[in-house]
């Protein structure tokens, strides 16, 4: 797909982001459990001490998939980084966009020498 992207979430990617964290919660069943919103989304990931990151898949500027992550620390094995989502929209999925966001988790921790990457 040479119009997909796989990039970092911004601030104004917030909206798109909280509305595909409904739909995974449609998806497993339980939107009820969806206590979260866009301002605390907001606030937590792009306030003054960033809770977690967040990479989107974007296809023709629409955001179509999601992966967001934060660091833990293991007292035995030091710093880890924990994948808490990732999903793509259905009619997108089986072309590799939830490989590609995955990877791209992957090269982070990578680069920011987590010992360990759990989801």
């Amino acid at each position: 797909m040479k119009d997909l992207i796989i990039r970092s979430a911004r601030p104004e990617d917030v909206s798109g982001i909280f509305g595909l964290i409904y739909e995974l919660a449609v998806y497993e069943k339980a939107p009820q459990e969806v206590s979260n919103t866009h301002e605390k989304l907001l606030e937590d990931g792009f306030g003054d001490s960033p809770l977690y990151s967040c990479f989107i898949a974007e296809l023709n500027k629409e955001i179509i998939g999601f992966a967001l992550s934060y660091y833990r620390y293991s007292t035995w094995k030091g710093k880890c980084l924990y994948l808490e989502d990732f999903y793509v929209k259905e009619k997108h999925r089986r072309l590799s966009i939830g490989k590609l966001l995955f990877e791209k988790v992957l090269e982070k921790a990578r680069a920011e020498n987590c010992i360990l990457l759990n989801w």
